[in-house]
């Protein structure tokens, strides 16, 4: 007997077979249960998440005579018996992607008048529905305008965006998600007992991964898988099905980008894409394994996400802890940006390579605004440290007046009783109202309202900001003419700072 793959073998025949998709099947089941049948669904998702069995499921339960409690066909009633014939004329598979003309749909429609043989409706199937000409969109246009009530469309397509929207408003669309990890884990469990081949749960791990999150892909490369291996489906031999690179090379080449050791880091891959292996695949390899890294430095029990082999786990574990989280996500957006350059590229081993050192040095391609913050920390940094040390030498280092004024709006805003001083200093423009020379500090006021910043001047930001960063010998307050009571507000100038010099400017 001829071999059957295992995704057509095990394809699922009523809902309760099902793996995910629970809100199609929950609005399917519903829509049977009530009778409230529609003319046209949309069936909309990527390859291999059931949209095609789901369809022939919902064709044989909505013709079928005693249907069970969950709406799905019961599969011993004569139609159900009919309809799962090879030879079954009520349900009617069309591949849009070979039959897209305006002919194929003008048949279509003359065939559609013709009431079902044994059932209760006609269903017809229409995959890949995208690929129809727009003169056949046009031609199937009108048949769903006014379909025969014996007639149920249901139009499959992994690319929604190309069917028109006249089509589109016309269908009862159901979106079809990718399955998890887990949801496919356990169905490759139940797969490779029922064929009685024992397996390591990492591999299982592996292969549901590489079929991201479709069934049909997941399980051909199962498949693949146990053909591969004459007893026990291992990790490393599913590793080998799928062209991967080994993990512990990998993990050698991550550990040198952690240590920024371009040297090593170049020489493992030398190594690995002189072994044939895709250079491609490489990069997807490492940008997973650090993403793996990231999951073992940040969650507790990350290998219940991961389903590694604990040696494997346990060296990421010290690899998260020997790198941070800012290098890892810059490492994983350097690999991360290849992947379209390596399409096009005649020279993907070069683009690796250049990623590589580019992942070994964090400031390889960090942009200018990138640079200006980090000089900008460093300034900070080393001000407060100067500013700290009692052992500096009697070169001062001199801050701009206008960061000391910065200080000053600091301090005051950690201080609620201060808050009127507050907005007050706050109007103060640094450029035009401050200055510092000759050990002279000059401010100048223009409002009424500045004058309460003085309040707080004398005992926090000339004793301490200016103590610290100015040699002061003079204040110089600088009162502007238009402000009011201009005499009070000098009496009160010459009570918080003394004998310094008071300058009123005059008016224009």
């Amino acid at each position: 007997m001829a071999h059957v793959s295992l995704y057509r073998k095990y394809r699922p025949t009523s809902f309760d077979t099902m793996i995910g998709q629970r809100h199609i099947v929950r609005t399917l089941k519903n829509t049977i249960l009530s009778g409230k049948i529609s003319h046209a669904y949309l069936f909309t998702g990527t390859r291999g998440t059931g949209k095609t069995t789901t369809a022939k499921i919902f064709a044989r339960a909505i013709n079928c005579l005693n249907p069970r409690e969950d709406g799905s066909p019961c599969e011993t009633c004569e139609v159900c018996k009919a309809l799962s014939a090879p030879n079954c004329l009520d349900i009617i598979e069309m591949d849009a992607a070979s039959n897209n003309g305006v002919d194929d749909i003008r048949d279509l429609r003359e065939k559609v008048k013709f009431p079902p043989s044994v059932g209760k409706y006609k269903v017809y199937i229409i995959d890949e529905v995208h690929m129809l000409s727009q003169s056949a969109f046009n031609a199937l246009l009108k048949t769903l305008e006014e379909p025969p009530q014996h007639a149920v469309f249901i139009l499959a397509t992994t690319e929604v965006d190309k069917i028109p929207q006249t089509i589109l408003s016309r269908c009862m669309r159901l979106d079809f998600k990718l399955l998890t990890t887990a949801e496919l884990v356990d169905l490759l469990k139940k797969i490779f007992e029922e064929e009685g081949r024992e397996y390591q749960k990492e591999a299982l791990q592996l292969i549901a991964e590489a079929g991201d999150g479709s069934v049909r892909d997941c399980l051909s490369i199962a498949d693949i898988c146990m053909s591969y291996c004459e007893g026990q489906v291992g990790y490393d031999d599913v590793l080998e099905v799928l062209g991967a690179s080994s993990p512990t090379m990998i993990l050698e080449l991550v550990e040198a980008l952690v240590k920024s050791d371009v040297r090593s880091a170049l020489e493992t891959v030398e190594k690995i894409i002189g072994m044939g292996k895709n250079v491609s695949l490489l990069a997807k390899d490492v940008a997973k394994t650090l993403r793996n890294v990231v999951f073992a430095k940040n969650c507790v029990n990350a290998n219940k996400i991961l389903g590694l082999p604990i040696e494997i786990y346990n060296r990421l574990v010290r690899l998260g802890d020997a790198c941070s989280n800012d290098k890892l996500v810059h490492m994983v957006d350097v690999f991360m940006d290849i992947e379209g350059q390596l399409k096009y590229s005649n020279s993907a081993q070069v683009v690796v390579e250049m990623a590589v050192v580019k992942a070994c040095d964090l400031f390889v391609s960090i942009d200018t605004d990138g640079i200006i913050k980090r000089l900008k920390d460093v300034e900070s940094k080393v001000r407060t440290l100067i500013s700290l040390d009692s052992n500096q030498s009697n070169e001062r280092f001199q801050l701009d007046v206008g960061e000391v004024w910065g200080r000053l709006l600091n301090i005051l805003n950690k201080n609620k009783s201060m808050i009127v001083a507050y907005n007050a200093a706050n109007d103060v423009d640094t450029k035009t109202q401050l200055s510092y020379k000759d050990n002279v500090l000059v401010i100048t006021v223009f409002s009424d309202k500045q004058f309460a910043v003085l309040d707080y001047f004398a005992s926090e930001f000339k004793s301490i900001i200016c103590k610290e960063y100015f040699e002061i010998t003079d204040v110089k307050i600088v009162l502007d003419n238009k402000i009011d009571e201009v005499e009070q507000g000098i009496a009160k100038i010459t009570e918080l700072v003394g004998d310094n010099k008071i300058t009123i400017k005059k008016g224009e």
